[in-house]
């Protein structure tokens, strides 16, 4: 009868230790699901925050010739350039 009282206190230590990594297993679990939504609710938002704030760096940053290509897209012959393309791409609509 010694042995059976072991064999208890062992069986319920370990049902014990079982049952509470279950527990934890499953609380791990609707955290993650819960995280997850949350994720996929909020990608739309985080994505459009850091797509706009790379914009902003990309604008103004200090590019070398930028000058020049502000000026060179004000001049004339860019007028001259976005004309025709737009007479061309009338001419192959019709």
């Amino acid at each position: 009868m010694k042995n059976a009282w072991k064999g208890l206190v062992v069986g319920a230590l370990t049902g014990m230790v079982g049952g509470a990594a279950m527990d934890m297993a499953e609380r791990a679990r609707r955290t993650a699901v819960h995280v997850a939504g949350q994720a996929v609710d909020r990608a739309p938002s985080v994505a459009g925050t850091a797509t706009q704030k790379a914009a902003d760096l990309v604008h103004d940053a200090d590019v070398p010739g930028r000058a020049l290509a502000e000026h060179v897209g004000r001049s004339d012959m860019a007028d001259r350039a976005k004309k025709m393309v737009s007479e061309v791409s009338a001419g192959l609509g019709s």
